[in-house]
Formats: C-alpha cells, structure tokens, sequence
C-alpha cells in the first residue's frame, strides 16, 4: 500500500508498470501482485481505472491514504518507545555507576 501511496502522492490516477511494483515489492510474483491490488481495490483502499498485461491506472483513495498514515504513526510510536526504553535504561546504568563508586569510596575510605 505504501508504494502506491509514494507513487500516487497528489491524488491523481498514475499508470504504474506492473514490474515496477514487482521490483519494488520483492518476493512476490504477478499473481500475487494482482491479488494483491485486487484486495485493495475490494477495500476501497485504491481505485483502478484500467490493468492490462504490464501496467495499471490507479489512485490511492482517502481510506488507503488513511491506513497508510496509521502504519507510519504506528511505527513513529514504536520507535519513540523504543528510545524511551533506551534513555531509562541509560539513566539506570549511570545511577548504579554513581552509586557503585560512592560506595567503592567509602570503603576504601574505611580501610
């Protein structure tokens, strides 16, 4: 969905290759990728005014737009999480440090 989105980004009806997308979208093969269109198409997620052999006419639609937006929101969040994660887990370590070395002087202090 993302690559029609990238490749469509005004609104207006691109004509897109069918090996584009197989290029693009590695591992799948035409079947696929029609199946795959066809998916999008039954979910009013893109409109396809015409497919032949090697290409299709298609717009992305406001729904399709919409669901591509969630999944990078949803990635922007997990990264986000992700660095949150990293920043207390930082904080602790550098915490136990301090408190490691306070306590290594005291002792060393004492002795």
């Amino acid at each position: 969905m993302g690559v029609f989105a990238k490749i469509c980004d005004d609104g207006s009806y691109k004509i897109i290759e069918k090996a584009e997308l197989l290029k693009e979208c590695k591992g799948i093969d035409t079947n696929v990728l029609n199946q795959m269109v066809r998916f999008l198409q039954d979910n009013e997620m893109i409109d396809v005014k015409y497919s032949d052999e090697t290409v299709y006419c298609l717009t992305v639609l406001p729904k399709g737009r919409v669901a591509v937006e969630s999944v990078k929101r949803n990635v922007r969040e997990a990264i986000k999480l992700d660095k949150r994660t990293l920043l207390v887990l930082l904080g602790g370590v550098l915490v136990a440090s301090f408190i490691g070395g306070l306590i290594g002087g005291l002792i060393a202090g004492l002795c």
